[in-house]
């Protein structure tokens, strides 16, 4: 807003008005830092050129959102032909292709930025020959070529600096080049002996992924109020206590911040060549990974009798493991699996395991072993029954008929192909192979004695700020910075790959009972249920130790969460009892060695005991950020009993997920109708999981396990999961006209104008998708890089109103129902629902058979979809107002305190109603 621009801050205060700081206040609430004037003129140009027009997003009292049209103007170019060709009588071949070019262009952050856009240009060939061998053998060949072809051009070619939460100038896209070719070849064989149809055949893959990209290429600097020691209560604490803030302190925080104008929080990306040498600041990085995918079945029909079938088969397939074609490929000495697995038993006993990760080179190109190993275990067998039974008389013939039902039913084990992904996402975000990253860890500056380095332009250079080091010629194997001192460790966030990685196993099995009743009805119910192990998702294999106390027993997550609900009750520190875990594990001059390591000043009561410092620790200078007390705790230790030495958190990709789903369906159709066919459809389903994301999820995204150690609390309701859905689909051929009900004796004339028309329409509910509840939206409660999720107090369902937010009819009893997490908790995942879907398309036609010819006909459709024009609401607002919760909101008791925009909806499920008119003439 401008009068951010001006170098004042406002904000409500506890009377109900508005406090202004000015420039000459905020300089001497901080006096070690002051307000940085080239920021504040960034600032006042932004607010000028991009005047806030839109009060949906930011305080409203400091930043706000800038909204316009933004043109997105798409060229798209397909071009398809086939050829179709009979060798002989028996042998048949075709020959096909598809050719794409489309230009694409993409929103820009500003109406005067870049834009970004994609050129698209994929093809596709395929190819087939049939052969009928003999009346009982035919063969089947297929050849397939792809290639996936585009190139995503970014906004920027420089370093990323932003004031986060405030102002970004650019999206800071990055340009990426892909070319993806693939071959496929196929070959089935079917042959027909007695009972019995055979089936045998084979597919090979052979893939291929080239890419440049500049992802890596630039460095990146943040006014960020989090990364301060102490986060944004060392920005918000000294203004509340010159004069009190009502309500949510981070809009304070955001704004004063970036005011103060200091990277609080930077990163330097370095590249480099095979040698090792390192390459220049905006050098891309080109890679070419490469799998082969083989496989091979025999299946079995067999006709036991004219009313039952069995059919059983076994597929087998292998995946060579993704290599990169030139050797630009690491991977751990150990798999982080064992790794974890020993981290976790250590803290068991009480013992932090701080063994070094190292990092070697990998794949063929290198002689060495795979990025993973190969999974050779992937036998897949099938089976599958029918049987028609014919029953004439009794209770057996009402139910099943005379040969008019079937029941089926089958069992099938399956395995998912892996690998592709994540071997280009690990290449692109693993820092320790061909490519590395400095950054500066939180808690590395504060305001006072540690002030963190100016903001002096937009495309400054990162490179030469204090704590960046260039790093010379790369070797093999490597080893990240590995500093005893918990002082002066960096908490890199960062992400890799596991090396044990085995092919996900599905397990699919069904029942159906399928009817024909009379007038062409059919009725038919089915039971689907299936299970998968293996799945494929992320955790931190550097989770913060449970260090368990051998003395007594007590585990760091039980010890730190007394201290927690004492918090949220708002207990004194003098009326804190000793507890175990602290008193054991900690020395008792605890409070003076954090003064003395970590602030270098007197911030803790060095009298209080070990249970009562800590206490004092995570009340007054942390508000609840247990992960950044056990980092305060390490650094008066001078020792690591939670943190590895070489990581805040590593995000690995490991085989460890699973899920099960069940469902049962009933569908109704009329399908022999002389003027009406329809089909009505009702599912019932129930799916839960570990983790809900795909293998392109980042890797503290979706499928991002928060807390490994505790991994069952992640298991619930599927992201995907919809409980119910109806759909119905009808054709009817209206009765009016010749030979119809109605003007049945119309002439020719009146025919054209009455006679041919239908009406088609598509309906569909379903009941809504799960939501987590809100995130902890300032506190680490249990990963160092991961907030949780808050957890109810008391039970509450959402209520969402017309346009309005998802706890609507009582936004001050949901917000003050939920509490801050307990450490270690992971919180509420998906126990709320967000409003179900319903949607109605129709459509009304008239054919018209032309006068000189049956073969000429005239068509006219009109239709319309979401013809009711239904709005159902589908997004939430997203960040810390959007959709978190703040310190204590047990104590919440006005709508005031809460931001404006939490929980709102902020986007509709399907679009607005659309109509149409279409016009088409066949000959």
């Amino acid at each position: 807003l401008a009068s951010l621009g001006t170098g004042v801050v406002r904000y409500l205060n506890p009377a109900g008005g508005i406090t202004t700081l000015t420039t000459a206040q905020l300089n001497t609430l901080f006096p070690a830092v002051g307000i940085n004037q080239a920021a504040v003129t960034a600032l006042a140009q932004a607010a000028a050129r991009y005047p806030a027009n839109d009060s949906s997003v930011g305080d409203g009292l400091n930043v706000g959102g800038f909204r316009f049209n933004a043109p997105i103007p798409v060229t798209r170019n397909s071009h398809s032909g086939r050829l179709d060709l009979n060798l002989t009588s028996k042998q048949q071949v075709f020959a096909r292709a598809n050719v794409i070019y489309d230009n694409l262009t993409r929103e820009r952050q500003f109406p005067d930025s870049v834009a970004p856009n994609i050129w698209s240009h994929p093809i596709g060939i395929a190819a087939g020959h049939t052969w009928t061998i003999s009346n009982s053998l035919v063969n089947n060949f297929r050849f397939g070529y792809t290639r996936e072809a585009f190139t995503q051009q970014g906004d920027s070619a420089a370093s990323a600096v932003t004031f986060r939460f405030v102002f970004s100038p650019l999206t800071f896209s990055r340009t990426l080049t892909r070319i993806t070719p693939v071959r496929n070849f196929t070959d089935d064989l079917s042959w027909v002996k007695g009972k019995h149809t055979f089936s045998f055949g084979g597919n090979i893959r052979l893939i291929r992924n080239k890419r440049d990209t500049f992802a890596n290429a630039y460095d990146s600097a943040v006014t960020n109020p989090s990364f301060y020691s102490g986060g944004g209560n060392a920005i918000s604490t000294p203004i509340n206590t010159f004069s009190p803030i009502n309500g949510s302190r981070t809009g304070v925080q955001n704004a004063v911040t970036a005011l103060i104008g200091r990277f609080s929080q930077y990163n330097a990306n370095f590249t480099f060549n095979r040698d090792g040498s390192l390459l220049s600041s905006g050098s891309p990085s080109a890679r070419e990974f490469r799998t082969e995918e083989y496989d091979g079945y025999f299946q079995d029909t067999w006709k036991l009798s004219s009313s039952l079938t069995l059919t059983y088969g076994l597929r087998y397939s292998i995946s060579r493991p993704v290599y990169e074609k030139n050797g630009f490929e690491v991977r751990t000495t150990e798999n982080l699996t064992d790794f974890f697995n020993r981290r976790r038993e250590g803290a068991a006993r009480g013992v932090a395991v701080n063994d070094p990760l190292t990092l070697d080179l990998s794949g063929p190109a290198n002689n060495k072993p795979y990025l993973y190993n190969y999974d050779k275990n992937n036998f897949q067998p099938r089976i599958a029954a029918a049987w028609s039974p014919s029953f004439r008389s009794g209770f057996l013939g009402k139910l099943f008929g005379d040969n008019k039902s079937v029941v089926r039913g089958g069992f099938a084990m399956t395995n998912d192909y892996y690998g592709q992904q994540l071997a280009v996402s690990f290449d692109l975000n693993n820092t320790l192979g061909f490519s590395s990253s400095n950054s500066i860890s939180a808690n590395t500056f504060n305001v006072t004695t540690r002030p963190a380095p100016l903001f002096t332009g937009f495309g400054q250079a990162i490179r030469p700020l204090p704590g960046i080091t260039v790093p010379g010629i790369i070797r093999f194997p490597r080893t990240q910075t590995f500093n005893p001192d918990p002082a002066a460790q960096q908490r890199r966030i960062e992400s890799t790959l596991d090396s044990k990685l085995v092919a996900p196993v599905n397990y699919s099995w069904n029942l159906t009972f399928e009817r024909d009743l009379p007038h062409g009805m059919v009725i038919q119910t089915s039971y689907i249920g299936r299970i998968a192990r293996n799945l494929i998702a992320s955790r931190d294999v550097m989770a913060l130790n449970n260090l368990v106390d051998p003395r007594s027993g007590q585990d760091w997550y039980t010890a730190a969460t007394q201290l927690e609900i004492l918090r949220q009750r708002g207990a004194s520190i003098s009326s804190v009892p000793n507890i175990a875990w602290f008193q054991n594990v900690l020395p008792s001059n605890i409070a003076a060695l954090i003064n003395a390591n970590y602030f270098g000043g007197t911030v803790l009561n060095e009298s209080l005991n070990q249970t009562q410092a800590i206490y004092q620790f995570a009340l007054e200078v942390f508000d609840n950020d247990w992960t950044d007390t056990q980092d305060g705790i390490e650094a008066g230790l001078g020792r690591n009993i939670f943190f590895h030495p070489q990581y805040g958190a590593l995000s690995a990709f490991s085989s460890i997920a699973q899920s099960n789903f069940h469902a049962g369906t009933l569908t109704v159709r009329q399908r022999l109708g002389a003027a009406l066919t329809m089909d009505f459809n009702y599912t019932l389903s129930h799916s839960h999981d570990d983790a809900s994301g795909l293998q392109t999820s980042a890797a503290f995204g979706d499928s991002f396990i928060l807390n490994p150690l505790r991994q069952r609390d992640n298991y619930a309701e599927s992201d995907f999961d919809v409980r119910q859905i109806i759909n119905a689909n009808a054709v009817w051929q209206l009765p009016f006209g010749k030979g119809r009900f109605l003007f049945g004796n119309a002439s020719k004339v009146a025919d054209a104008f009455l006679g041919g028309w239908q009406l088609s329409g598509i309906f569909r509910w379903n009941t809504g998708l799960p939501i987590s509840s809100p995130f902890d939206d300032a506190r680490w409660a249990t990963n160092w890089n991961v907030q949780s999720n808050v957890v109810r107090a008391k039970d509450f369902k959402t209520c969402p109103v017309r346009g309005g937010k998802l706890f609507g009819c009582n936004t001050v009893a949901a917000y003050s129902g939920f509490r801050n997490a307990y450490p270690g908790e992971t919180g509420d995942r998906n126990v709320f629902r967000l409003p179900g879907y319903v949607t109605l398309d129709m459509g009304l036609s008239k054919s018209l058979t032309m006068p000189w010819s049956e073969k000429h006909k005239l068509q006219l459709r009109l239709e319309g979809f979401n013809i009711t024009n239904t709005q159902r609401m589908g997004g939430i607002a997203g960040g810390r107002d959007g959709y978190g919760i703040s310190n204590n909101p047990q104590n919440v008791t006005t709508i005031s305190q809460i931001p404006p925009a939490w929980a709102n909806f902020v986007s509709i499920q399907g679009k607005p109603r659309v109509l149409q008119i279409g016009l088409r003439y066949s000959f």
